[in-house]
């Protein structure tokens, strides 16, 4: 797997070129349905469509997109700008114990459209959009010089936005924050983080996920990030060679006998006891699909 395809999964910087016709970008399709937005227009207009919404945006404009089911780009004529998009996995690691984190972190969860900025200051940006889109193109793009623009254009949208003076009390929906909260855990549950840190990254309280995860799903957070890891510990056990003290470890237990004491406390067999059971039964023909966000309800 080369670093292209790597960079790939996680990071797009797409211009938006001058064109004789309107065209039409869906920008939650695969595999950028789970990426956050970042769109800026330098001139021209551009038509934000989904189910829930039709809205043009006329440049220069900035806008913050989160997270969302459905949203497509019907960009006029003539239009020129960029459109970044980035994964929850990535944005964790740019920001990681960075003083600005926590806001950054803030500014890709809650939708921002900017239609007050200067051209000049729109402008601003092109030179750092046009180095991350050069790079993503190259053979062998360096991640090192991706992140490094990545965190650069961050800063600067977050300060040329405003958002480190909005207060962020547009209350988000249940749907959404669920939604960033089954990404996080996707991208964290092998590193045994706590309840607390996942709520930092939404910008919520751990109290109010604990209602939220319990309302809608029936199931606190830190049961459904067990759930996550127990479905994770079968699959390893199941069709892997490794030992059960490397499984632990690569689930992010320190200590084999407490994952294995964590193990049989959920399932009821030891995780020896598991892999045999699988293997006796010699026909894996039924053997579960990698989890996905789709086996929460």
């Amino acid at each position: 797997m080369t670093d292209r395809h790597a960079i790939h999964r996680k990071l797009r910087c797409n211009p938006l070129s001058p064109a004789l016709a309107r065209r039409s970008m869906r920008i939650t399709a695969p595999p950028y349905e789970h990426f956050a937005h970042v769109l800026v227009l330098s001139g021209g207009q551009v038509r934000l469509r989904s189910p829930a919404r039709d809205e043009v945006l006329a440049g220069p404009v900035v806008a913050i997109l989160p997270p969302c089911d459905d949203l497509s780009l019907v960009i006029d004529a003539g239009s020129t700008g960029h459109i970044l998009g980035l994964s929850s996995m990535l944005l964790a690691e740019v920001v990681e114990d960075q003083p600005e984190g926590h806001g950054l972190r803030l500014l890709l969860s809650q939708e921002i459209i900017r239609q007050d900025i200067e051209r000049a200051e729109v402008e601003a940006l092109v030179p750092l959009l046009r180095g991350l889109s050069d790079e993503l193109e190259r053979e062998h793009p360096s991640i090192m010089a991706s992140c490094a623009f990545l965190q650069l254009l961050l800063l600067r949208v977050w300060r040329l936005t405003g958002a480190g003076d909005l207060p962020f009390t547009r209350p988000a929906k249940t749907g959404d924050i669920l939604q960033r909260f089954r990404h996080l855990v996707e991208s964290h549950f092998e590193e045994q983080r706590p309840i607390g840190f996942y709520a930092e990254q939404l910008g919520i309280t751990a109290d109010r996920l604990h209602s939220l995860c319990s309302k809608a799903l029936g199931r606190t957070p830190i049961e459904l990030v067990h759930e996550r890891t127990i479905r994770e510990a079968k699959i390893k056990l199941e069709r892997s060679p490794r030992s059960i003290h490397g499984i632990a470890e690569s689930l992010g237990f320190r200590d084999p006998t407490y994952f294995s004491h964590f193990f049989k406390r959920k399932t009821g067999l030891s995780p020896a006891a598991y892999r045999q059971s699988f293997t006796s039964i010699g026909d894996r023909t039924g053997q579960e699909a990698p989890a996905s966000y789709a086996d929460w309800p």
